[in-house]
């Protein structure tokens, strides 16, 4: 197609005035895109005519669609444009005159392929011939059930061929703009051709509009005093041929129309010859008919066909054709006539409008019938979990866990349609009837996302892991279905509004894992079906935070990758045109990878150095600019989390931006040396100083992106921005979240704390949950009913922006704030500097307020977290014993036995084990009892929680044979900045200390193999600290150190000891390097004297490889010593051991009595000291919260070096 001719069109902005252009150059410019659009649809017609004319059926049908779709989007916006710009490119009078030709021909075609297809057995036919002229494929009346089945229908759901149920909409649809434009007699030919090849099955859709054109075309005939109607081609054919031409035998027949008027033109001059040949022309054309016009005959197949049909058929679509006023008397009929999914929809419809009529009871009521009607069990929103078979949950770690597919169990029960109406059903008792109990929503959500995914049980290609679709695109969900066929079935935009719900809701209370396929599906919706590129836009921008919240950095980071290049975007364009030129490949973040490998570090460089994507510059929504402005600063604060250490000192503002840009430098530079050899060495040795520059520029980054956004809003002032619209304040509180968040990682909590304390007050006083008092005529005018919950601008409602940031403002948001302010309180170290008074009592009171809060809104996952932070408080101030591990209890209660327990609550469970099981072990120490008795109840049980979140991550994991043994991950992990890496080490650690104890106390004699799994325990805790991301030095010197030990006892019992003390050795210099654990380097000497002492015995039998010992390094002398025997060297050694352990109890000894002089508390800091400390200890010594909210900034001294 000769595209190059056609004119472009033109882009009107909205500071265009309607006087900015001349009455002359406005016609021209819709004469132009009048132009534009009559090439495109000519351009349609031809291709429908030549793949009519090929019998290319499949192609025809994919013009139709195409030219359907134009037209939607031409009328989509024609109907912004005037709702916009209050003026029309084109009237609905051209658009008519535009389309109907196409849509006439398109419509004739497509009879045609059905009739041809049915000729050739292609499709197969419901019904023969009967007494219509050709069988029909769609069968007849009687197979019309008033609306379409939950279930699938033949043929009418199978698409493979032909989308019958897309032909009958085309049709419909070319038969309304024929009645529009008034073409009666085009109009009386297409429908009773509809009507044959369909059997008169729609004849209560069609019939009406062709007695009306046959009556209009009987009065056309009248007035033009045209031949009577016994004188009319198919009159005569009947006269010629014997057989009369109905409405049920029309197909097939061809008329003749009798040319004897023209004799009388011989007589007329030639002069006039023209003008009274096109007068008579048109005078007979309006005179003659070549379709039947028996009103009485097409009335009489009318009826009879009426009379086939079933009652509750008519009543159904009486009732929708009623606005829904009379489905409430459906339901006993389709109850009685068995039909239980037209029952299902008109209980769902009814709902819907008794929830408009704002009977939310009565609503919720039909709602839930609907739902126990879909799956035939009572009671059912909360008893839907009995449906599955209850899984086996393994306990000993020696056997994986069974998984348990609600949604497979749920798409076998209800079917395809079945799936989708039960999923918008769920999604609206969860939305507008659930809206005060946050456990009873998320169930109601996590139902409807189990049976939304039933959808992705339908093929085999699409995976049945979540995780899977963290990059997994649906290309095509259900091959040869048509999903939105029926509104009534499936309605596409309650589908796509009900489905962003339930993302958005499980993305608040951290349910990402469940998230990823419903987004998988959402965006195959808006991209695949709707073409919609904004609504794709905020998806993947939603997808990227959850990507981000689950730790699937590489995820993340291809996502945002793919909005800055464009890719995989919908495109308006039809499939086969050019496609767009190769694109550049950017190096991707690798999660195998420690943060400071060359392709993380050249990765987040240009990342850094990417700009505003370009589709979203262009789109111009600002409200996406935004988020994706954000979205990627949250990407580099969460990268910046996994580093275990302190960054730079960037608190000034205006040495921020030269320090990070020479950072940048310093990192460009880092990637790009030459010698790999040193690179591989640094990554290696894990150089605090490269992990403390990367998480500086990572911060920094972040912060100055954010605060570029925040700049114009925070000028407002307290009182402006309480004023401000949804969509505004939305950026203003997303920004103070992030803000806070770098401020804790810089271990400045009293700032982050003062960051969160305005953000909740101007929640507190924001325009959005300001009552608004009705004035009333009554007596009272202040009476409870006259108060709504907002306050209504009509301009900020038009806003589409500020209508879907509304949703943002709820409780998920304000329990998220009073989490933030509550996390950053219990950061701050005290005890170190002055202790204000009430300070430790306000952080505790202030914990006990939220949960409160949390736990009247019934959201048990988001009290435990607060119950967590009061843990740590209660460890941090030396609280009772008792009260810490109530609190460990009551968290195990909240969590424990909660089969859709979120990821990150997992997490806190298992945490919350550990920390139980240390705790109770440290209360009973001192009974020996305890000591030979010791459990292992709470940290395997943590430990399965573990292995079952890393399955569900998508890391793979080898399950023992023995029950005594302990699943483990495959190495390499396909992502090591998990937190479980870390915490399942700290669990080995635990359970192999724990065992070797048990080891201990149960054998008496000497068996060395008694060791081995505790020693595998530790070399498995030893391997998952070396691969995780976020170094704990201290977890592994612990690891190493207890690894020592069992290899110090089995050298103890081996009669040839081989082993060296490796491991022992590591744990000291270790610690040295980071914690300077005194206990542990003390007490590795002592381990070391102990085997030493054993190896000096005489009658020890030694191996013919002794023990080798690393040699320390000596200048060379010309005097050679004596080599002493082996019982002076272990001696020498064995005495060096011990001296070292008393050198550190000296030197503890001495730390201990600095730290206890009496009057240490009240010495002044030393101004020449000051500059040296540094920035996160300055602050917790010299800086509250309360400084920075009333501008006290008592460090800032400090922090501004010279």
């Amino acid at each position: 197609m000769a595209y190059e001719n056609m004119p472009k069109m033109h882009t009107i902005y909205s500071s265009d005035s309607p006087s900015s252009h001349s009455p002359k150059e406005k016609d021209r410019g819709n004469l132009s895109l009048l132009d534009h659009f009559l090439k495109v649809f000519a351009y349609c017609r031809r291709a429908m005519v030549l793949a009519h004319r090929g019998g290319y059926w499949t192609l025809l049908q994919n013009c139709c669609r195409v030219f359907w779709n134009f037209t939607q989007e031409l009328q989509i916006l024609l109907k912004q444009t005037v709702d916009i710009y209050k003026t029309s490119l084109i009237n609905q009078e051209s658009f008519l005159c535009v389309s109907v030709i196409p849509f006439y021909l398109g419509a004739e075609f497509l009879i045609d392929m059905l009739i041809n297809l049915q000729c050739t057995k292609s499709v197969k036919s419901i019904e023969d011939e009967g007494e219509f002229s050709v069988p029909s494929c769609y069968g007849n009346i009687k197979n019309d059930n008033g609306g379409s089945s939950l279930t699938f229908e033949h043929p009418l759901d199978d698409v493979n061929v032909v989308d019958l149920k897309w032909i009958h909409d085309f049709v419909l649809k070319a038969l309304e703009i024929l009645y529009q434009v008034e073409k009666w007699e085009t109009l009386i030919s297409l429908a009773i051709q509809f009507n044959e090849i369909s059997h008169e099955r729609y004849t209560e859709q069609v019939t009406p509009l062709l007695v009306y054109a046959q009556h209009q075309l009987l009065l056309r005939i009248q007035k033009f005093k045209g031949l009577d109607i016994t004188q009319q081609p198919c009159t005569m054919y009947e006269s010629k041929c014997g057989d009369k031409i109905t409405c049920r035998n029309f197909i097939g027949k061809q008329l003749v129309i009798n040319s004897s008027t023209m004799e009388e033109m011989e007589t007329i001059y030639y002069t006039e010859l023209l003008k009274v040949s096109v007068s008579s022309e048109y005078t007979r054309a309006k005179q003659l008919v070549c379709v039947p016009v028996d009103v009485s005959d097409t009335l009489r197949c009318f009826r009879e066909t009426l009379e086939k049909s079933k009652y509750y058929n008519r009543l159904v679509r009486h009732s929708r054709k009623l606005l829904l006023l009379f489905l409430a008397q459906t339901q006993d009929v389709l109850q009685a006539s068995n039909q239980r999914s037209l029952k299902v929809q008109a209980l769902h419809s009814l709902g819907s409008l008794l929830l408009f009529a704002e009977k939310k009871r009565a609503a919720f009521k039909c709602w839930c019938q609907a739902l126990d009607g879909l799956f035939r069990k009572p009671d059912v929103l909360y008893t839907w979990k009995e449906l599955g078979t209850s899984p086996t949950n393994a306990t000993n770690g020696s056997s994986p866990p069974s998984f348990q597919d609600y949604s497979e169990e749920f798409l076998s029960r209800l079917g395809i349609w079945g799936c989708l109406q039960g999923a918008v059903i769920s999604a609206k008792i969860a939305q507008f009837i659930q809206t005060l109990n946050v456990s009873k929503r998320i169930n109601c959500c996590i139902l409807s996302a189990l049976l939304f995914q039933g959808l992705l049980r339908t093929t085999l290609p699409h995976p049945k892991a979540e995780h899977c679709y963290a990059q997994y695109e649906i290309t095509q969900l259900l091959p040869g279905i048509h999903l939105f066929s029926d509104r009534f079935r499936a309605d596409i935009c309650s589908v796509v509004a009900s489905l962003y719900y339930i993302i958005r809701e499980l993305h608040y209370v951290k349910q990402n894992l469940m998230v990823l396929p419903l987004l998988a599906l959402y965006q195959y919706f808006v991209s695949g079906i709707c073409q919609d590129l904004v609504r794709n836009l905020e998806a993947r921008i939603l997808k990227i935070e959850v990507l981000i919240d689950l730790g699937f950095f590489s995820d993340a980071f291809n996502e945002i990758i793919h909005i800055i290049y464009g890719r995989n975007m919908p495109c308006s364009i039809p499939a086969g045109c050019k496609p767009i030129g190769k694109m550049k490949t950017i190096q991707s973040f690798d999660t195998r990878k420690l943060l400071c490998s060359r392709e993380n570090i050249q990765a987040l460089d240009e990342l850094m150095s990417k700009g505003l994507p370009p589709i979203l510059v262009t789109l111009g929504r600002q409200h996406l600019l935004k988020k994706f402005v954000f979205v990627k600063a949250y990407f580099f604060i969460s990268v910046a989390a996994t580093v275990n250490c302190t960054s730079e000192n960037t608190f000034c503002p205006g040495p921020v931006a030269d320090k990070s840009k020479q950072n940048i430098l310093n990192l460009k530079e880092l990637y790009s040396r030459d010698d790999g050899f040193s690179f591989c060495s640094l990554s290696k040795a894990r150089d605090e100083s490269v992990f403390s520059m990367l998480k500086s520029v990572l911060l920094a980054e972040a912060e100055e992106k954010i605060n570029i956004l925040l700049a114009e809003k925070e000028r407002l002032g307290h009182k402006n921005l309480s004023q401000c619209s949804a969509g505004e304040l939305e950026i203003v509180v997303e920004g103070r979240l992030q803000l806070a968040a770098i401020a804790l990682q810089r271990h400045r909590a009293a700032y982050s704390a003062a960051i969160i304390i305005p953000t909740l007050q101007l929640l507190q006083d924001s325009k959005l949950f300001k009552k608004k008092v009705v004035q009333d005529s009554t007596e009272h005018p202040t009476s409870p009913g006259a108060y709504t919950t907002e306050n209504k601008d009509d301009n900020e409602f038009l806003d589409p922006v500020s209508l879907n940031a509304r949703e943002y403002f709820n409780i998920h948001l304000w329990l998220r704030c009073r989490l933030a302010l509550v996390t950053a309180f219990v950061a701050q170290v005290r005890g170190i500097g002055i202790v204000k008074e009430n300070d430790m009592t306000d952080c505790m009171s202030l914990i006990n307020e939220v949960c409160m809060e949390a736990k009247s809104a019934d959201n048990p996952e988001l009290q435990a977290e607060l119950l967590t932070q009061a843990v740590v408080l209660g460890l941090q101030e030396k609280h009772l014993k008792a009260d810490i591990i109530k609190n460990l209890q009551e968290i195990i209660h909240l969590l424990e036995g909660n089969e859709f327990i979120s990821p990150q609550s997992s997490l806190t469970l298992a945490r919350s084990l550990v920390l139980l099981d240390d705790l109770t072990k440290a209360e009973k120490f001192k009974e020996s009892y305890f000591l030979k008795t010791e459990k292992l109840c709470f940290l395997t049980l943590a430990h399965n929680i573990l292995i079952k979140q890393m399955l569900n991550f998508g890391e793979k994991v080898e399950f023992p044979l023995s029950n005594t043994e302990y699943a483990n991950p495959l190495q390499p992990l396909n992502n090591i900045y998990l937190p479980h890496v870390m915490l399942l080490a700290k669990i080995k650690m635990r359970i192999g200390h724990t065992m070797a104890k048990q080891i201990h106390y149960s054998y008496q004699k000497r068996d060395p193999p008694k060791w081995v799994p505790a020693l595998h325990l530790f070399e498995m805790a030893l391997v998952l600290c070396r691969t995780a991301a976020r170094e704990e030095s201290e977890v592994e010197a612990e690891v190493l150190f207890q690894k020592g030990k069992i290899e110090r006892q089995v050298m103890m019992e081996e009669i040839s000891p081989t082993s060296q003390l490796e491991s022992l050795y590591e744990a000291i210099q270790l610690s040295l390097r980071h914690d300077q654990n005194s206990e542990l380097i003390r007490n590795s000497y002592l381990e070391m004297a102990l085997l030493y002492f054993h190896l000096m015995k005489p009658s020890r039998r030694m191996s013919p490889s002794p023990l080798v010992l690393k040699e320390p390094f000596r200048r060379t002398s010309s005097f050679k010593e004596p080599i002493p025997n082996k019982f002076e060297l272990y001696n020498s050694l064995a005495w060096i051991a011990i001296r070292a352990a008393a050198q550190v109890n000296e030197a503890v000894l001495a730390i201990n009595l600095l730290i206890g002089k009496k009057n240490n508390r009240t010495d002044e800091v030393n101004q020449v000291a000051l500059p040296n400390i540094p920035e996160f200890a300055a602050v917790d010594l010299l800086c509250s919260y309360t400084d920075y909210l009333f501008g006290m900034f008592g460090c800032l001294h400090i922090l501004q070096k010279p």
